[in-house]
């Protein structure tokens, strides 16, 4: 019925052309039932590239006969370029039909036409099924081209029915309208959603997520109508929308308790790659008294991939500034990025998580992503947790924060500000964790008690009167010490302050040890060579042991000590007697403390003396500090400390 007549045809493979296509088209019975197929050949540009234009032309040569050929008196028609249109009688059966397409797919790469072009060559084909001839030309076309379409989209050399995507189509064109007439920007929310810090489950960040409020379809992600954004650009007006309504914010949130968190932000490729866009974000950012450090923003891990030199270019820029960058979807494509970009953090992609309830490989590749961001002195966000399982395997991994529905939902500014205002990190943790060893092993908030292993323990007085200290009679390897709950470490920066009164000189003997995934950290009041040393030894590299070294802790003398990390910097200091005698940079980030003991540890016979105050802050106390609690006891009554002279 649709073979081809007398009709215009195309001069190179002698096929029915479009305007041949338009008049066989007029005399068609408006009943007549048609299935449409666009067919398109993917890589043919490379082709005439490569080879030149005449094996081009012999290519599509090729294509018409092989079409001619499978779909034998129906019509087959060249519309230009490398693009066929294939109309078949619509009483074919579907799966007849389906037949041809895996066949033509098939024979394209079968080694008739050449064998070395073949194997890069394929078929995208959008087909639209039993649509009767009245429907119009011009919108059969359109359906099997958008179909067509979706193929490419989505990796080429398949096919894809209209009928199966139309509700996404017609979703995809409203969004489109909504935006070209401007409604988008009344119906648009941003919203915020927690970023924790795994350890504790407190509040460290705030993720912006923005949802569409769209009119009889309810919400829309981001997921959803961002693709449709960026194919007519609006996402450079998106972006500048998201930054100006996050600095608002910020401003209205100043002097309260999120006056200071950072808010993490997704922008565009594309709206990064505008000539203005940095002056853009400097310019918002003044406007509403931001400081540069206070929002991170987050750039796709594929857009680097896509885009290229000139993305890693305007990324390096904003990072000379001041401003922090972090990946997005991170370990989604490529590790290359890496080596390119000195970001500070890199936010997982959520499949990797995803992925690790279906088998053990993904539980491997999880583990060893986030190990790989840690050796690179990165933060680590999990995106996508769902559950406590899921928590507990990532704080063995040594994530440090993660983001999802198991932490809460996206929000609006009143309900985030008065539902997380009294979980802030920052707030928490500015306080330390403190053991007085007043005739208890338990800490002064009651959260943590340690274990005593022995049978000696006894209590006296400390460094002042009305403070206590803890007695340990030394012995043997592991004996006689006292064991914490590894959840005081939880943090990856630390403080640890304490007074401490050796009985004797012990080389080596530890009084806080602590054993990690990768190493210990010890603290030795007096080393075989006649000093104190803070030693942390990471396993993972030759060069292993980095050492803080002062003068020894001297025996029947109280000695007050602070040993600090910041795991931002990685610099390491060692203070005695409030003031500062050691600092090292590039220390290493060991990642999970195992265990905590106290007057031990796993090779030297154990520690004799006193341990008083002991305090274990969540982040790096500044000198300033440390110098200030040391002048505070030597005012206390009583006090038996030092002058404070190194």
């Amino acid at each position: 019925m649709l073979e081809n007549r007398e009709m215009k045809t195309d001069y190179l493979t002698g096929l029915c052309d479009r305007r041949g296509l338009g008049e066989i088209w007029q005399s068609l019975p408006a009943d007549t039932m048609v299935h449409c197929l666009y067919i398109d050949v993917d890589n043919f540009k490379l082709v005439n590239d490569i080879y030149g234009h005449a094996k081009g032309d012999a290519l599509l040569v090729f294509v018409s006969v092989l079409l001619n050929e499978t779909f034998h008196g129906q019509l087959v028609v060249r519309m230009g370029g490398d693009e066929f249109v294939v109309f078949c009688d619509g009483r074919i059966a579907r799966r007849e039909m389906e037949e041809h397409l895996f066949a033509i797919q098939e024979r394209l790469r079968r080694g008739d036409f050449d064998a070395n072009v073949e194997k890069f060559l394929s078929f995208s084909i959008g087909v639209s099924y039993s649509q009767p001839v009245r429907a119009g030309l011009h919108v059969i076309l359109e359906q099997a081209d958008v179909a067509m379409y979706q193929v490419k989209k989505s990796g080429k050399g398949h096919f894809v029915v209209y009928e199966e995507i139309r509700v996404q189509i017609e979703e995809e064109k409203r969004i489109k309208e909504r935006a070209f007439r401007g409604e988008i920007w009344h119906e648009l929310r941003l919203l915020y959603r927690p970023v924790v810090y795994i350890q504790t489950s407190d509040i460290y960040a705030v993720e912006t997520v923005l949802q569409w409020d769209f009119p009889e379809k309810g919400v829309f992600s981001e997921e959803k109508f961002m693709p449709v954004l960026k194919q007519y650009s609006i996402d450079i007006q998106l972006g500048r929308f998201v930054l100006e309504t996050v600095c608002a914010q910020k401003q209205r949130w100043r002097n309260t308790e999120f006056d200071k968190i950072e808010f993490y932000v997704r922008l565009t490729s594309r709206f990064l790659l505008q000539k203005d866009s940095i002056a853009v974000i400097a310019d918002c950012m003044e406007k509403y008294h931001v400081g540069y450090g206070e929002l991170q923003l987050c750039i796709e891990e594929n857009d680097f991939g896509e885009k290229g030199e000139k993305l890693y270019a305007v990324a390096q820029k904003l990072l000379d500034m001041g401003f922090k960058v972090a990946i997005n979807n991170f370990a989604s494509s490529s590790l290359y990025v890496l080596q390119r970009l000195p970001s500070q953090l890199l936010k997982l992609d959520a499949k990797l998580l995803a992925k690790t309830q279906y088998n053990k490989k993904s539980v491997y590749i999880l583990r060893n992503v986030i190990s790989l961001g840690r050796d690179l002195e990165c933060g680590i966000v999990a995106q996508g947790i769902e559950n406590t399982a899921q928590v507990k395997m990532l704080a063995s991994y040594g994530a440090q924060f993660g983001v999802g529905d198991f932490y809460g939902m996206p929000c609006d500014e009143t309900t985030f500000f008065e539902r997380y205002r009294d979980r802030l990190f920052l707030t928490h943790n500015l306080r330390p964790t403190c053991f007085q060893f007043a005739q208890q092993l338990t800490d002064e908030k009651g959260e943590y008690t340690g274990v005593f292993t022995g049978e000696e323990m006894a209590y006296t007085t400390g460094v002042y009167e009305g403070q206590s200290a803890l007695c340990f009679p030394g012995g043997k390897v592991g004996e006689n010490c006292v064991r914490l709950p590894r959840e005081v470490m939880y943090s990856d920066s630390y403080s640890i302050c304490f007074w401490v009164k050796p009985d004797r000189a012990q080389p080596w003997a530890s009084i806080v040890y602590i054993t990690y995934m990768d190493g210990f950290m010890s603290l030795m009041p007096n080393s075989g060579h006649g000093d104190l040393f803070f030693r942390i030894k990471d396993d993972r590299e030759p060069d292993e042991w980095h050492d803080l070294i002062c003068r020894p802790a001297v025996p029947g003398q109280w000695s007050y000590i602070c040993a600090t990390f910041d795991v931002i910097t990685h610099i390491g200091k060692l203070y005695f007697n409030g003031l500062m005698v050691g600092s090292m940079e590039n220390m290493p980030d060991l990642k999970v403390a195992d265990q905590i003991l106290l007057g031990g540890d796993e090779y030297q016979d154990s520690f004799a003396g006193k341990l008083a105050g002991l305090e274990i802050y969540h982040y790096a106390v500044s000198a300033e500090v440390i110098e200030e609690k040391f002048k505070a006891y030597q005012q206390m009554p009583s006090y038996e400390g030092p002058d404070g002279r190194k």
